[in-house]
């Protein structure tokens, strides 16, 4: 008898190409139901893939979102487990509206190249050399071998709130700290900002964009992040595009 023959697991099997949506889905409808509850062990991995019938794979990235959104905490080497109810999770509607709505990420990517323009352009001309230093160190930490693809995401957006910070302008820094949570929680955009081919170019960008303000060309600046920008919207189209084909 094999070892899941006879156990009805709590997961439904998926039915769907969206395999990671689709299980996340699952763990917030088991959270805001109270079939999962606060400090609740989700069941193992491999446990969860067997009852769904899918690869582990899908289950991680289901997690990492679950976990990305404050629902569950990954522990190293004891399991997931459940933090809050979905009442208690403190989410950005931003990040809820994207979720229900995949197509609002271009609308957002829109609002960030008005913001992000304009933070370059202005730090082009207002960074001070400290400014300067610490978006240097975060390239420096971007270009370390072997970065993980949660870390390598966590220094993306940092290198983005650097810009925003050599404003000096308080508004600005307000504003790109309020849309941080939200930068990365598209799983469509993490997996373009994630791959390894996609991971030298981003790079490359940013290397370009310090150059700018660097130089203090304002106009340049702004100019190369609105085109990085503009090169995330062009992949996540043909992301979406293969979907659904």
């Amino acid at each position: 008898m094999k070892k899941n023959e006879g156990k009805k697991g709590i997961f439904s099997p998926i039915k769907t190409s969206k395999i990671p949506d689709e299980v996340y889905k699952q763990i917030v409808s088991m959270i805001s139901s109270g079939q999962l509850k606060p400090g609740q062990k989700l069941p193992p991995e491999r446990e969860m893939a067997s009852d769904l019938g899918i690869s582990r794979q899908s289950i991680r990235e289901a997690l990492y979102r679950a976990e990305t959104m404050g629902l569950i905490e990954v522990r190293q080497g004891e399991g997931s487990f459940v933090l809050s109810s979905v009442l208690e999770c403190l989410k950005s509607p931003l990040t809820v509206l994207l979720e229900e709505e995949a197509e609002r990420i271009f609308e957002f990517l829109e609002v960030r190249k008005l913001i992000e323009g304009w933070c370059a352009e202005k730090a082009s001309t207002e960074a001070t050399a400290e400014d300067l230093k610490k978006m240097g160190e975060i390239l420096a930490k971007m270009e370390s071998i072997g970065l993980a693809d949660e870390e390598w995401e966590k220094v993306d957006v940092e290198f983005h709130l650097s810009i925003a910070a050599a404003t000096h302008n308080v508004i600005a820094m307000h504003i790109m700290d309020a849309l941080k949570d939200t930068f990365n929680a598209f799983f469509r955009f993490r997996q373009v900002i994630t791959k390894p081919d996609k991971k030298g170019l981003i790079l490359q960008h940013h290397n370009e964009i310090f150059e700018a303000i660097s130089q203090r060309d304002p106009l340049l600046a702004k100019r190369r992040i609105v085109g990085h920008l503009d090169f995330i919207e062009k992949k996540i189209k043909e992301d979406m595009e293969k979907m659904q084909t």
